[in-house]
């Protein structure tokens, strides 16, 4: 079994330096439906949350959390212990009467490649930095690290880049199904307006659904990789990939001018702010 050596992720680390970036938002609806195209994590989503009354609730009260196996330095071991053992009683029968565990090796770590698929695709789409070959192997060795942390089996675990696309090809193609949260989350993202976002006030929702609905539905089907829309039949025109090719091009030219309190999640400041912390009092000591 692969076992890995702990490795250090800080500000140096390409990991830190793009997982907390808030434009993860624009792969983050693209990366839920391929977590919820799993029958166990499906699942898991669908029996134990809200999911289908309040969508919301479970990536407000996750994403923290998650980050901080990255963001809290000397804490960060106890915090993916915290995430892991909340997935302890998540268990159950899926929509094919299988048995599922939230902690079962493979489940859990499909769950955790799509988050690294979404940190690649940060990069690659909204991002003007491009990654040579070896800084994609490094990123993918610095994800490796956050998925040890969690203190979960590594066996379903790819050693190597190369041997993550393998897999990941794989599951897209093969392994993923229409699970009922999976469905659901598509039919919102098609069919419904986007209103009582968390964080907005009450008088935003016309704002909302004019605005937020079709960026939601392009960055949401769009993000999907090209075999999982053919698979499953999603609806994607040759004008809906100009929309969503046109908003990352104004990403990449137009980011660099949001304030800097507004580029990165809480989490991430918090990591920030510390290691600033510890540079001056190692200086002036």
């Amino acid at each position: 079994m692969f076992q890995p050596a702990p490795r250090s992720l800080g500000p140096t680390s390409l990991l830190w330096r793009y997982a907390g970036d808030q434009r993860l938002g624009f792969v983050g609806l693209s990366t839920g439906m391929l977590q919820l195209m799993h029958p166990g994590v499906g699942a898991g989503v669908a029996q134990h949350s809200a999911f289908f009354t309040e969508p919301w609730d479970r990536i407000q009260r996750s994403m923290p959390e998650i980050l901080g196996v990255i963001y809290d330095g000397d804490e960060a071991a106890a915090t993916g212990a915290r995430v892991r053992d909340f997935h302890k009683g998540i268990r159950g029968k899926d929509h094919r009467g299988d048995a599922y565990s939230a902690l079962k090796p493979e489940t859990y770590w499909w769950a955790h490649a799509t988050f690294q698929w979404a940190v690649f695709q940060l990069i690659d789409r909204f991002d003007n930095h491009r990654l040579t070959s070896t800084e994609r192997e490094e990123l993918y060795k610095d994800g490796i690290e956050w998925y040890r942390r969690y203190g979960v089996s590594m066996e379903p675990v790819p050693p190597t880049y190369a041997d993550y696309v393998e897999r990941w090809d794989h599951y897209c193609a093969e392994v993923l199904t229409m699970t009922p949260a999976a469905e659901r989350s598509l039919e919102m993202a098609i069919n419904e307006k986007v209103s009582d976002m968390p964080g907005f006030p009450a008088w935003s929702n016309p704002i909302q659904r004019e605005v937020l609905t079709p960026l939601f539905r392009h960055t949401a089907i769009g993000g999907l990789p090209r075999i999982v829309r053919e698979r499953f039949d999603l609806p994607w025109t040759q004008a809906d990939a100009l929309r969503l090719r046109a908003l990352e091009l104004w990403v990449r030219q137009n980011w660099r001018f949001v304030p800097n309190r507004f580029r990165w999640a809480p989490r991430a400041q918090e990591g920030w702010a510390r290691e600033r912390a510890e540079r001056r009092l190692a200086r002036a000591s």
